[in-house]
């Protein structure tokens, strides 16, 4: 299996919690050359890696009590479960182990700041990052408020990341005030997405593998395609084989390193 076609989904979030440092940080150690982790902004304007809008699925368990010990973020109230709203002070108190899949293996596992994992990928200089911009702080925030933000923080790093999103807005906005690389993530596969990929002319057309036509080419352009998640060694090896697919996101960096 070609290792350089493998990316880590939210870093090895088969055995560490989503997004965390902890997985990310593992799939750089264990030899992943490329690594994607998704961004939301704070009350206080601060970048998280992080994929929610809140923190009910990956900090408490469905139907837990309090026997285990362990505040869940239910027990803190409404008021604080917004990714939005959620200030500095209080995040210390948030711990995103996601307990319905590991249990309390991982706690405490606060949410890291995307100074943080910059910081990692600095020692990894031959490590590329896909940092996903999420459409929900765009919407909540504004445009050129997250974007300007990311930008900034990403000066120095241009040959380690690319910008990828969902929202045709963040792209071009990002190719306008900015030299890095772009990737466009889409939902469906269609004339529509077409069209705006040929405005768009992104580095990177992103999608789940399933969506297109197993026996037809993909579409044509000065773009790489990047695929997503494939967790198991018997669909990678049939995916891995079409030249068109450059990379391939796993949630399991682990096992496909393994099997190279």
């Amino acid at each position: 299996m070609n290792i350089n076609k493998l990316v880590a989904h939210r870093g090895d979030n088969t055995n560490y919690p989503e997004n965390s440092y902890a997985g990310l940080e593992a799939a750089l150690k264990a030899g992943a050359l490329s690594i994607e982790f998704d961004l939301q902004m704070n009350a206080e304007g601060s970048l998280l890696v992080f994929h929610d809008i809140d923190f009910k699925r990956v900090s408490y368990k469905s139907n837990a009590s309090r026997e285990d010990g362990i505040e869940h973020i239910d027990s803190m109230g409404e008021n604080y479960t917004s990714i939005f709203e959620i200030t500095a002070e209080q995040l210390k108190s948030f711990s995103v182990h996601q307990p319905d899949i590991f249990d309390n293996k991982h706690y405490p596992t606060r949410v890291p700041y995307f100074t943080e994992i910059l910081e990692l990928l600095k020692q990894y200089p031959k490590a590329h990052a896909f940092v996903e911009i999420k459409r929900e702080s765009l919407a909540y925030w504004g445009l050129s408020e997250v974007v300007d933000k990311v930008l900034a923080a990403l000066k120095g790093f241009e040959s380690q990341v690319t910008i990828i999103s969902f929202s045709l807005s963040a792209i071009k906005y990002t190719q306008q005030h900015s030299k890095l690389r772009t990737g466009f993530v889409f939902y469906q596969y269609n004339e529509y997405t077409h069209n705006n990929a040929k405005i768009l002319q992104p580095d990177y057309l992103i999608c789940a593998y399933n969506i297109f036509p197993e026996k037809e080419a993909l579409w044509k352009g000065d773009w790489q395609w990047m695929v997503y998640s494939i967790n198991d060694i018997s669909t990678m090896e049939k995916v891995i084989k079409r030249d068109e697919i450059s990379l391939i996101e796993t949630d399991d960096i682990s096992l496909m390193l393994r099997s190279t």
